[in-house]
């Protein structure tokens, strides 16, 4: 049986689609309180829904960098 070796670079690249992910789930909530004109409480209130909104926004761009990873490694045999 062969070992996964997961690389410290593969981890970083992951942590950075995550992060990016949050950045966009937290901009949505900023966006949402000044355009509801709600108090700015809400930035931490609703920070549970803000993490929850990030992985969702992280597993529905899995597929679609998948598609791109294949896309460029069959572009690139050619």
């Amino acid at each position: 049986m062969k070992d996964i070796i997961i690389t410290a670079r593969h981890i970083r690249r992951e942590a950075r689609y995550l992060l990016l992910s949050f950045v966009a789930a937290f901009g949505m909530n900023v966006y949402a309180i000044v355009r509801y004109t709600r108090p700015a409480t809400e930035l931490f209130s609703m920070i549970g829904y803000v993490i929850v909104t990030a992985l969702v926004i992280y597993l529905l761009l899995l597929p679609v960098r998948w598609i791109v990873s294949l896309v460029s490694r069959l572009l690139a045999r050619h």
